[in-house]
């Protein structure tokens, strides 16, 4: 099975999100620009992610659970589940590690929820671009032990990056793939950093707007019986823009 898969994209839950960042419309531009696989990563916060997956469903789409974290170094990682039950008990965690400081909307943004017609319910009274009082290496051991994977995010960004605010992989046994922004950056970060040369990297679009959805994708190639966790842990994956796709 073939997936062409954006999973760093965020919603109006996220503050730096544009307001049309909304389930159908986000679901309808997945499908304008052909991928088959997405997620959506708001800033530690799962509270939009059901009503994407109704949406996705309806559109006979696949979708996996996600959320971006900041953790207490100020290092964004992408985290994905197969189950709401999973992702559910690791923000449980998170949310309660997140700082008691509420949002200001007029300066950072709305932080929106929406149900699965983009109909508003509610707003997230927490500011959700905070840093979480928790370690890199301690929260990709608690997604590991919910059966989760945690990516390293835009690695080659000069803001909020593994390798800007630490330098260094942690654990490498407790990541298998990192994110770059830009499949043309791989080589020479493996280059520049010798450490990096046994990993696999992905690529997603980081989208907070529609027109930027599926800029930068992955491919994944997965056997009918797998599911989609144990498939990003066999890291056979492959990089490419949409326009590059075979």
């Amino acid at each position: 099975m073939k997936l062409i898969a954006d999973l760093h994209i965020h919603s109006v839950l996220s503050p730096c999100g544009d307001f049309r960042m909304t389930p159908c419309n986000i679901v309808r531009r997945v499908k304008e620009v052909g991928l088959n696989l997405f997620s959506i990563t708001d800033h530690n916060s799962i509270g939009n992610l059901l009503s994407f997956k109704k949406v996705a469903e309806r559109e006979n789409l696949k979708f996996i659970f996600g959320m971006e974290v900041q953790t207490e170094e100020e290092v964004h990682v992408l985290t994905y589940f197969d189950s709401y039950e999973s992702i559910r008990r690791v923000w449980d965690i998170i949310y309660k590690k997140l700082p008691a400081v509420n949002n200001n909307p007029d300066y950072f943004g709305e932080q929106i929820l929406v149900n699965e017609n983009d109909e508003i319910v509610g707003f997230e009274e927490k500011l959700l671009l905070n840093s979480v009082r928790i370690s890199v290496e301690e929260l990709a051991k608690l997604v590991k032990e919910n059966r989760g994977i945690a990516i390293p995010a835009h690695i080659n960004s000069f803001a909020f990056s593994i390798l800007t605010q630490l330098g260094f992989i942690p654990d490498h046994n407790l990541f298998s793939l990192l994110e770059i922004s830009n499949k043309k950056d791989a080589k020479k970060l493996k280059e520049k950093f010798n450490f990096l040369k046994n990993f696999n990297f992905v690529s997603f679009s980081d989208a907070h707007y529609l027109k930027d959805i599926g800029r930068s994708i992955t491919i994944f190639y997965l056997e009918e019986n797998d599911d989609l966790i144990f498939a990003f842990n066999k890291g056979k994956v492959k990089i490419g823009r949409l326009q590059d796709d075979e």
